[in-house]
C-alpha cells in the first residue's frame, strides 16, 4: 500500500512538471510571437514583418516578392529613420539590394527633418544609382540652408562623405551671403582646405577687385600669405601698382614685392616711383621761382579783387 501511494505520488510530480513545461513552452512561444522582428527599429509592427518578408524573399531570390514587401515597409514609415532602416537592413544584398531601396529612399525625402537624415538620404540615393533622388535631396539640403554657419557645415559633411557637387552647391550658397573681409577671407581659407579651389580663387580676385586703394591692396598680400595663395599675391599686387599715387605707394609696393620674389613688379615700383619722386621735384623747384611766387601773387590779386565786386546776395 505504501509503495503503490509512493508511485502515484511520483507520478502525480510527473504530471505536475509537464504541466508546467508545457505552459511555460506556450508562454515562451506567445512572447516570441508578440516580439517585434526589429526591435531596434522606428516601423510599426505590420512595416516591421513587411521587411522581415522582404528579407526572407531576398534570400530566396525571389525579387518580385522582395520589392512588394520592402514597398509596403516604406509606406508604414512614419519617419526618415524607419527608411534608413529598411536600406541599411538591404545592405548586404549587395546590387539586387539597392534595386529595391527606390521606395524606401522616396518616402525618407519626404519624411526628413534634418541636414544629417537629408545627407545620409542623398549617399544612399547616390550608391543606388538613382541620380534623380540624389540630386533632389541635394537641392533640398543647400535650400533648406540659409545661415553662411549652416552651409559651412553642410559642405563638411559633404566633403566627408566623398560628395564633392554637394560641397560645392553649399559653398557656393555660403559665398553669396558673404559682405564683409573676414569672411571673405574665412571663405577661402575653408574652400581650399576642402578642395574647392575655384570658388577660393574667386572669393580672392572679388576681395582685390573691391579694394579701393594702392595701401589696401598691398596690405592684402600678408593675408594670402597666410592662405598660401601665391598667385593672388601676385593679382593684388599689379592691381596696387595700378592704384599707386604716391612715392609712398610705390615704396610699399616695392617692399612688398621684394619679399615675396616678384622680381618684375620690384622693377616696375621701382621706376615708377623714381619717376615720381623726380616729378615731385621738378614741380617744386618750378613753384619756389621768383616768376612762379610773382604769378602765384597776381592771381591771389584778381581773386580778391573778382570778389570784391561780386554783388551781395539778396540784392
Amino acid at each position: 500500500m505504501i509503495k503503490m501511494t509512493k508511485l502515484f505520488k511520483i507520478q502525480l510530480v510527473s504530471l505536475s512538471l509537464i504541466a508546467f513545461s508545457g505552459f511555460t513552452a506556450s508562454t515562451n512561444l506567445a512572447h516570441a510571437a508578440s516580439k517585434p522582428p526589429y526591435p531596434d527599429s522606428t516601423l510599426p509592427i505590420d512595416g516591421q514583418k513587411q521587411l522581415q518578408k522582404a528579407v526572407s524573399a531576398m534570400k530566396s531570390k525571389n525579387w518580385t516578392k522582395a520589392r512588394d514587401a520592402v514597398d509596403a515597409a516604406s509606406s508604414s514609415a512614419t519617419d526618415a529613420k524607419g527608411c534608413l532602416f529598411i536600406m541599411r537592413t538591404l545592405d548586404s544584398y549587395g546590387g539586387q539590394g539597392n534595386k529595391m531601396k527606390r521606395a524606401a529612399v522616396e518616402k525618407a525625402l519626404g519624411l526628413a527633418k534634418t541636414s544629417d537624415e537629408l545627407l545620409e538620404i542623398a549617399k544612399y540615393a547616390r550608391q543606388c544609382e538613382m541620380y534623380d533622388l540624389s540630386k533632389k535631396t541635394l537641392d533640398e539640403l543647400v535650400s533648406g540652408s540659409n545661415s553662411y554657419d549652416d552651409l559651412m557645415t553642410v559642405a563638411h559633411h559633404a566633403h566627408e562623405a566623398a560628395m564633392a557637387d554637394l560641397a560645392h552647391l553649399a559653398l557656393h550658397k555660403a559665398y553669396s551671403l558673404v559682405s564683409n573681409e573676414p569672411d571673405a577671407l574665412d571663405f577661402m581659407r575653408q574652400a581650399s582646405n576642402l578642395g574647392i579651389d575655384d570658388l577660393a580663387r574667386k572669393a580672392a580676385k572679388d576681395l582685390i577687385e573691391d579694394q579701393t586703394t594702392s595701401a589696401e591692396c598691398t596690405a592684402l598680400t600678408s593675408k594670402f600669405e597666410h592662405l598660401k595663395m601665391p598667385d593672388q599675391i601676385r593679382a593684388a599686387l599689379k592691381r596696387a601698382l595700378e592704384k599707386a599715387t604716391t612715392v609712398a605707394d610705390y615704396l610699399a609696393i616695392f617692399n612688398a614685392a621684394k619679399h615675396f620674389e616678384e622680381a618684375d613688379i620690384v622693377k616696375v615700383a621701382q621706376y615708377r616711383g623714381r619717376k615720381l619722386t623726380l616729378m615731385n621735384k621738378i614741380k617744386g623747384e618750378k613753384e619756389s621761382t621768383p616768376s612762379a611766387v610773382a604769378d602765384q601773387s597776381r592771381k591771389t590779386k584778381e581773386e580778391l579783387i573778382r570778389s570784391s565786386l561780386q554783388k551781395p546776395s539778396g540784392f
